[in-house]
């Protein structure tokens, strides 16, 4: 990603993230400890800004301090509308969601060029142009096949999405998901505010986004207004994190005297899933009529029914700060190798461990491949 050209550049970026934050310019002011006119002249490039201003700005601001000096992404300026004073909250919430896609964005580029991280070849029968008329079921059936996980469940989702070309990691922001394609391989954010199952989901659709090499897309604001793309991406995270097979098979204990929720609690612990995301698949697949799921959905159960059922609650998968291990190996050997500095590892790592933490080089360097 270029880095911008001019100090007008830097007051624009500056202005779009004070949006973001719902900031006036002098509650910003004050928060740098700037006069408001100071604030005013940065925004239209007429003043210089020292490096120290910078990051208390980016501090202030909530976003990483090269979202502020750098260019965003091309697909993001072609589908975003800019920032007005009163943005309403899902705007907002998109905007600071790209800033971590494009943060995320700039860390695997800089990996791959280094040849740290080394994205994948898919197999041919898994490539799909955006403009192809795709079979959302048997792309997931493909994408399973790829991850060798034809049937039953998917381990932790960033591993798995890792093998198909996705980086992902898990932010602190409201907005539920975003992914971008790069040059052979993609990038993704997704809320860790939101409860497990639904981060699993909002990671298998941004996956399908991927898949189809859509340039850029955003999950923020995207339930008010669902089109036939995004259905059809609906479709494919079903069958990718629940295949129709498997609750089909799981199914047939009802001849043997199970009842559908002890079957449903079963997969929903077992694949991870959203207690409506299992009762949704089961209406779909005709298991449960529309009344039952309304029934079931209004039964939600408790820690006790999951014990009682499986034996256990379903496992919580991407919690914030989470990345691949693919991505983990990567900024190590970076780390390893002296490419970077120990904060900048721990950057790179999303701060999963901390300085005092990073294994000595010496040790890291006799255990990478």
């Amino acid at each position: 990603m270029d880095g911008v050209q001019s100090w007008a550049e830097v007051g624009e970026r500056i202005a779009e993230a004070r949006l973001a934050a719902g900031l006036s310019q002098g509650e910003l002011a004050s928060r740098v400890d700037l006069d408001r006119t100071a604030v005013v002249r940065i925004e239209a490039g007429e003043r210089r800004i020292t490096a120290l201003e910078l990051f208390r700005l980016a501090e202030a601001l909530e976003v990483p301090l090269a979202h502020l000096v750098s260019r965003p992404p091309a697909p993001l300026v072609s589908r975003r509308s800019e920032l007005e004073e009163n943005a309403d909250d899902a705007s907002r919430a998109r905007y600071r969601l790209d800033a971590r896609l494009e943060e995320h964005a700039r860390y695997a580029q800089w990996l791959v060029h280094h040849s740290f991280l080394k994205p994948p070849q898919l197999p041919a029968h898994l490539k799909r142009s955006s403009a192809d008329t795709v079979d959302p079921v048997s792309l997931a059936r493909a994408a399973r096949r790829t991850v060798d996980t034809p049937s039953g469940p998917l381990g932790p989702l960033a591993d798995v999405l890792e093998h198909l070309g996705l980086y992902l990691t898990v932010v602190d922001e409201s907005a539920e998901g975003a992914s971008l394609f790069q040059e052979g391989y993609g990038v993704a954010v997704i809320s860790g505010r939101a409860a497990p199952g639904r981060r699993r989901w909002t990671a298998a659709h941004e996956l399908g986004h991927h898949l189809l090499q859509d340039e850029y897309h955003s999950d923020a604001g995207v339930a008010a207004s669902r089109d036939e793309r995004e259905q059809d991406i609906d479709r494919f995270a079903e069958e990718f994190l629940l295949p129709a097979k498997d609750l089909l098979d799981a199914w047939k204990a009802t001849e043997r005297g199970a009842k559908p929720q002890a079957i449903m609690i079963d997969l929903a612990a077992a694949y991870r899933l959203s207690w409506s995301a299992v009762v949704n698949r089961a209406r779909q697949l005709g298991m449960i009529d529309s009344a039952e799921a309304r029934r079931q959905k209004a039964n939600t159960p408790t820690r006790g029914d999951f014990l009682a059922a499986h034996g256990n609650v379903p496992v919580p998968d991407l919690e914030t700060g989470a990345t691949g291990a693919q991505w983990r190996r990567a900024a190590l050997a970076a780390w390893s190798t002296g490419a970077i500095t120990a904060p900048r590892a721990v950057e790179l790592l999303y701060n999963a461990v901390k300085e005092d933490e990073l294994p000595s080089r010496n040790n890291l360097e006799e255990s990478l491949p």
